[in-house]
């Protein structure tokens, strides 16, 4: 086996035994992104240790997409648009490209990579436009989860019930 191939299982072995390490890095970047103060959902969070696995299944000869392999639970917020979901794709795929070279991967590697984080976006932002317009194509690849529309609640005053004497206060 040439050092290309031993790289490739190395990688593949990575991302399918160990996602959780990528995904950690993951969330380390999305956490230092977060303006002070905010609170990050991420839409991508259920899926990512998953999708990791299933890129290294891919990497490993898989012929299927990783994204339709994909199991878990992918949030979609249509209220948001697509920023808040590109803005976390582009987070993974650096983060796997950073996990690509430092584990030795190759070009041939990366292209696979590459080709299932796109495959990811456009997937999933196919869905969110559907979820606005019924008359949207839907996706080409199908995510292989479940896809849940999530709902960003704005921070607002909220009425709170006082005692008779007390006056009732708006609460942040």
């Amino acid at each position: 086996m040439g050092d290309g191939a031993k790289q490739a299982v190395a990688v593949s072995r990575v991302f399918t035994q160990q996602p959780d390490r990528v995904a950690a890095a993951w969330r380390r970047v999305r956490f230092a992104q977060q303006k002070k103060g905010a609170t990050l959902h991420n839409l991508l969070d259920d899926v990512i240790e998953p999708f990791i696995r299933a890129i290294g299944g891919s990497l490993a000869g898989e012929a299927t997409s990783a994204w339709t392999r994909t199991q878990g639970v992918l949030r979609l917020a249509p209220g948001s648009g697509a920023k808040p979901l590109y803005d976390e794709f582009i987070s993974l795929r650096r983060c796997l490209v950073d996990a690509l070279e430092v584990l030795g991967g190759g070009e041939a590697e990366r292209t696979i990579v590459e080709r299932a984080v796109d495959e990811a976006v456009d997937s999933a932002v196919a869905v969110l436009q559907r979820m606005t317009n019924p008359a949207a194509a839907g996706p080409r690849v199908p995510f292989g989860g479940l896809i849940v529309e999530f709902f960003d609640r704005v921070p607002g005053p909220v009425l709170v019930a006082a005692p008779r004497s007390r006056p009732i206060v708006a609460m942040h």
